[in-house]
């Protein structure tokens, strides 16, 4: 990683942490895409990062091992989950390259509940669970109609909106493209009638490389992105582990 990338990884949060977390198993797809077509789907005061000449759709998959809301210790409820998330790479009049979730899939109704009401991010409920078999790496979320995965009243009760990923773990990566890729110092929400900004800290990412085994599902349909699992990702990466502070930044606009 270039000095300036593992400066912004590292940079001391404005604020007091909110939450902090151990990610693992965290699987990187993105695709590159015109700025245009993304310009859409990002909130106001932010666009479409450019990287390597690209604008930038990402899939995320992780796990949560721990979560701690500080001063409290780990909590239980929230302590462990995994996340699938569909994303837009974005910056900030002020520079700030970050992340725009399209939605975040998981099981944890806690975090969505949390999610949306204090942090305008869109956590949306469906059976999203990951697993590791030696080096391969396997994800899979399956949205319901509602969220005890039952058929509402009249309904079909079929799932829908699916996504499953499984890669096999290569050798450590260390390139400019990559570190920019995944270094994204915040996230840009929507939040009510405003963007606000989250910022994210965590040590330098230990990067490996990946082969694509699986990739299908409709989630991108979901959030206005239809064919997006039509190719393989232009960029795969695979982190072993790190650990995630989040605090809250300021309004963006």
């Amino acid at each position: 990683m270039t000095g300036s990338l593992a400066e912004r990884a590292a940079a001391p949060l404005a604020h007091r942490a909110v939450t902090v977390h151990a990610w693992e198993d965290v699987v990187f797809a993105h695709w590159r895409r015109e700025p245009e077509a993304l310009a859409r789907f990002v909130p106001r005061g932010t666009r479409p990062d450019v990287v390597d000449g690209s604008a930038w759709v990402g899939l995320t998959a992780y796990v949560f091992r721990e979560t701690r809301v500080p001063p409290f210790p780990p909590s239980g409820r929230l302590g462990s989950m995994t996340e699938v998330t569909i994303e837009v790479l974005t910056v900030d009049d002020r520079g700030r390259h970050g992340v725009t979730y399209r939605t975040v899939d998981t099981a944890n109704v806690p975090a969505i509940v949390a999610a949306h009401a204090l942090l305008g991010v869109p956590y949306t409920f469906a059976h999203a669970r990951g697993k590791r078999r030696g080096d391969t790496l396997r994800y899979r979320s399956v949205r319901h109609p509602d969220r005890l995965g039952r058929a509402r009243p009249g309904g079909s009760g079929r799932p829908r909106h699916a996504a499953s990923v499984r890669v096999a773990v290569g050798s450590p990566v260390s390139s400019p493209l990559a570190a920019d890729l995944t270094t994204r110092v915040g996230i840009h929400a929507r939040q009510f009638a405003q963007t606000v900004f989250w910022q994210r800290q965590h040590p330098p990412l230990a990067l490996r490389s990946a082969h694509l085994e699986r990739l299908e599902g409709d989630l991108p349909d979901a959030v206005g992105m239809p064919g997006l699992f039509d190719r393989a990702p232009d960029s795969l990466l695979v982190l072993d582990a790190t650990t995630v502070r989040y605090g809250w930044g300021d309004v963006v606009r």
